[in-house]
């Protein structure tokens, strides 16, 4: 097996020669390939899925809030229901913010994976290198420790991720003012000076975590259950005699 012309040609190697592990290799590396290509189809579905799961139990819990609202003329059972429902809702946010920042570590780790696997083509075969978009040697190790080191900021806001962070933070904004209000009786200031600031907090709160989770991606380590092989259990040897 050879990798001449840019193909890699069949020359009915015998057993055990250098072409026939190359062959299995490539063989392996496709499947590989595919195999990580699923994984990050994955991870696109289910970050769709939390975030609209997300977005609907804020707007269902929202139109409730209103209909209480208007039923005790914003009386002491919308502070009391609001007060419930803004802190739940809250750690909803929270927790679907951080596994989606998880799943943006895990497409991250993937895409790396998968980048290897295209160099490793280029490699047995070279004249795929113009048709293959890679970067490679000094300028792909520069290239990725300037993408961990400083995340973009607004491009953090246009992921799904971000929307989740900027929602979550006006609930734990919109919880402190409306707590504020209920304590000073319906006074307005207050209420804007504690849950602005609230607010901002938890924005300026989410984005560092999610800059330092995507900061620390290693496509080595990201996953152990992934790529650490347990050793290998040996066989034990029957006891039980021939039946009969």
């Amino acid at each position: 097996m050879t990798a001449s012309s840019g193909n890699i040609e069949s020359s009915q190697p015998s057993a055990g020669e250098p072409g026939e592990s190359l062959g299995a290799a490539v063989t392996f590396a496709t499947t590989e390939h595919f195999t990580l290509q699923t994984a990050r189809s994955t991870t696109v579905t289910e970050a769709s899925s939390r975030a609209l799961g997300f977005l609907a139990v804020l707007s269902s819990s929202l139109i409730a809030l209103a209909f209480i609202g208007q039923m005790s003329e914003l009386g002491t059972a919308f502070y009391v229901f609001a007060l419930v429902l803004l802190p739940a809702l809250s750690f909803i946010g929270l927790v679907t913010f951080q596994r989606l920042a998880q799943i943006t570590s895990e497409d991250i780790a993937y895409a790396q994976r998968i980048a290897r696997l295209r160099e490793f083509y280029v490699d047995v075969a070279p004249r795929l290198e113009p048709y293959l978009t890679i970067v490679r040697g000094a300028a792909a190790a520069q290239r990725l420790r300037d993408a961990s080191a400083h995340p973009g900021g607004w491009q953090l806001f246009l992921t799904l991720t971000g929307m989740v962070a900027l929602v979550n933070s006006v609930i734990v904004g919109a919880a402190g003012a409306i707590m504020i209000d209920a304590i000073t009786d319906d006074s307005l200031a207050p209420s804007v000076a504690v849950g602005v600031p609230a607010g901002i907090l938890a924005l300026l709160l989410h984005i560092a975590y999610l800059r330092r989770s995507q900061s620390a991606v290693d496509g080595e380590t990201h996953d152990e259950f992934a790529v650490v092989a347990p050793p290998s259990v040996p066989l034990k040897p029957r006891t039980d005699g021939p039946v009969g």
